[in-house]
């Protein structure tokens, strides 16, 4: 059962999206720091798969020789290019990608795209030693998802407010990116990166995502 539909969840519910209006933050961009701080040795090129408005491209690229920055929607690999950063090279989408990368990033995308063969081909993509560093939405199928999730509502606002202590008083604008409902819970992405990708790690994290990581075998 789906909590957020609960009845006798409305009221709760509607306050703390009241309060989360006042109080923004970027559940993406909260976990740049999470991806900067798991870099590979080797930085020669990364991959930023559904870019955006291109922020974690422009910090990668600090830290690159070269990042391609890849995104489907035409707005915005627009709002990448804007941003004029000389390593970032914008391409159109993850089929555009060429490899191979010692860092591919993923930010709420793996669920706009097949699991299992986007997985299979971040695998093709990665040089030895290169390292995947997924961040991503998943839906409920478990108890263990059901708690996730509320600790998830619940830290929310505390995370805003430390982030956002003076209220805005004008509600945060829909994100202008496509969204898509997740397809697959936090133990079916497991159980596929695990036979696709031995010795991934997949962790729930506060809040509302979860991280997946894996490193590529690097050379004898």
């Amino acid at each position: 059962m789906d909590l957020r539909t609960h009845p006798a969840l409305q009221l709760p519910i509607r306050a703390l999206g009241w309060f989360n209006a006042r109080h923004p933050f970027s559940h993406n961009d909260h976990f740049h720091g999470w991806i900067l701080g798991n870099l590979p040795e080797r930085r020669a090129r990364a991959l930023d798969v559904g870019c955006g408005e291109g922020l974690l491209a422009s910090r990668l690229a600090q830290r690159f020789d070269a990042v391609d920055a890849a995104d489907r929607d035409e707005g915005m690999r627009a709002a990448t290019e804007e941003r004029g950063e000389r390593r970032v090279r914008v391409i159109d989408g993850f089929d555009a990608a060429d490899g191979p990368y010692d860092l591919i990033t993923m930010i709420a995308t793996l669920h706009h795209l097949e699991l299992a063969p986007a997985l299979e081909r971040c695998r093709a993509l990665l040089a030895p030693g290169g390292r995947l560093l997924v961040v991503g939405l998943a839906r409920e199928g478990s108890v263990a998802d059901a708690v996730w999730l509320t600790g998830s509502a619940l830290a929310n606002p505390v995370m805003g407010f430390l982030r956002h202590p003076i209220p805005t008083s004008v509600p945060r604008a829909e994100p202008p990116f496509p969204v898509r409902d997740p397809e697959h819970t936090v133990d079916q992405i497991a159980e596929a990166a695990g036979r696709i990708l031995p010795g991934s790690t997949v962790r729930r994290r506060l809040p509302f995502r979860y991280t997946l990581e894996w490193t590529a075998r690097p050379l004898p």
